[in-house]
């Protein structure tokens, strides 16, 4: 009976240490979210997702982009140039979760181009570099 009142006493006192360890590492994360505000740990606890993929196959120069967001912000979806100048700028309005948009990069010429997703908090930009008859991203 001793032995299994010790086993269970220990089992408590380990699981006690785990959870106060494991509740510091979170305040650390925390109090260093707050104060970078364009840190990693912002993002990800941001549910602001992209996703591209070519439409069809490889090399269709179709490409599709998936983006889902939180309610309650707006968010601006820019396809633009290498130059800086906009070709495609779209709102998603606030009660919307989730975007997709499809451009076709066979009409205009090779380059570098970007594609550039804001909340009001947040900047995701994603390069897409279109060759001939190509696209990389």
């Amino acid at each position: 009976m001793k032995t299994l009142q010790s086993t269970i006493a220990i089992a408590l006192l380990a699981t006690t240490v785990f959870f106060n360890a494991n509740a510091e590492d979170k305040k650390v994360e925390k109090a260093e979210a707050a104060t970078t505000s364009n840190s990693i740990l912002n993002y990800k606890m941001s549910n602001l997702n992209v996703g591209m993929y070519e439409v069809g196959n490889v090399n269709s120069l179709q490409l599709s982009l998936s983006l889902t967001k939180d309610a309650g912000k707006i968010a601006i979806v820019k396809l633009m140039n290498e130059k800086g100048d906009v070709l495609n700028e779209d709102r998603i309005g606030k009660k919307a979760t989730g975007y997709k948009f499809k451009y076709d990069f066979s009409t205009i010429e090779a380059g570098k181009y970007f594609i550039e997703i804001t909340n009001g908090e947040y900047v995701i930009t994603k390069e897409i570099l279109k060759g001939k008859g190509t696209l990389s991203y």
